[in-house]
């Protein structure tokens, strides 16, 4: 941020403080001259402060329309105020508040519409910054890991859809560093359970299983928590203790960390390890016959419709 641009944020805050301190001001001077307060007007009153105060962010986001509107607004209120001079039946110093009001919704309509520094200032608001992280090996420490995972598992009561929100928000929490550290971790475990006796299980639990739909069964399986995935790594057949399993089809929870890193960082995250993608382990025949008599209890359990 080069100094003309520092300069535009910072006069975009300080008018923004002014815009509001008035509509502070008339709130107080209108209700302060009646004999009681009128919570019909004042609840209106409040309402508009708030909406002010929105379009005021929404101009310091660099929103072009809110830049607009607020132009729009101000010259509308300079108009009505250049009114009340003329038309309003009282003590000059009674007036002095208008004349603050002109003087500073000038100024802003000066500095939304003509000012270099908001230029500079807006302008950068609306440049999307990406930042540049080296790529890393390392991958999250096991129990962190299982942590995230058994707590958005828990807090989700089997709803895939909210432990997909719950994963993002806690990612969301971690450093960018962390972020690709747990993908890794995801990854590395994947790759790790890339065997025929899982990809047996996928296709049974499933009624047939290509490669994309097996690479989705593995993601579901570890979104389902230490225990059910390492006892599964000790003993497939174990996966026919439990009693839902989505079809082991879960695309989505993959693409969390790689959605939250770009979002913290507005770059692609880098490639991190380089997911095992040899399959190991005694290939199987797509004959039923065989696969009852290697997965009995995972066939008992869904193989049979």
């Amino acid at each position: 941020m080069n100094e003309l641009t520092k300069l535009g944020k910072k006069r975009t805050i300080l008018i923004s403080i002014s815009i509001l301190l008035i509509s502070i001001h008339t709130i107080y001077f209108y209700h302060s001259v009646r004999p009681e307060i009128e919570s019909k007007k004042l609840i209106q009153q409040i309402i508009r402060f708030l909406l002010t105060i929105g379009l005021l962010i929404m101009v310091y986001k660099g929103k072009n329309w809110a830049k607009i509107v607020s132009i729009i607004l101000f010259s509308i209120a300079i108009l009505g105020a250049l009114v009340g001079l003329g038309t309003l039946d009282t003590p000059f110093v009674n007036k002095i508040p208008l004349l603050v009001m002109i003087f500073v919704y000038s100024i802003a309509i000066y500095h939304f519409g003509f000012a270099e520094s908001f230029k500079e200032f807006f302008k950068f608001q609306n440049t999307e910054i990406t930042i540049s992280y080296p790529d890393s090996k390392k991958t999250m420490e096991s129990e962190k890991f299982w942590k995230i995972i058994e707590f958005t598992k828990s807090e989700s009561t089997g709803d895939y859809e909210k432990q997909q929100s719950l994963l993002k928000k806690e990612l969301q929490k971690l450093t960018v560093k962390e972020v690709l550290e747990f993908d890794n971790k995801f990854r590395k475990l994947r790759g790790e359970i890339y065997t025929w006796d899982f990809w047996a299980a996928a296709y049974i639990i499933n009624g047939g299983c290509s490669d994309d739909c097996f690479s989705d069964f593995r993601g579901w399986l570890i979104g389902q928590g230490k225990s059910i995935f390492e006892n599964a790594v000790k003993n497939i057949e174990t996966l026919s203790e439990l009693h839902e399993t989505n079809d082991g089809d879960w695309e989505g929870l993959s693409y969390i960390p790689t959605e939250v890193y770009k979002k913290k960082i507005g770059n692609e995250m880098p490639q991190g390890i380089q997911e095992n993608f040899k399959i190991t382990g005694d290939e199987w025949e797509e004959d039923e016959n065989e696969l009852e008599s290697r997965y009995p209890k995972l066939w008992a359990k869904f193989g049979v419709k």
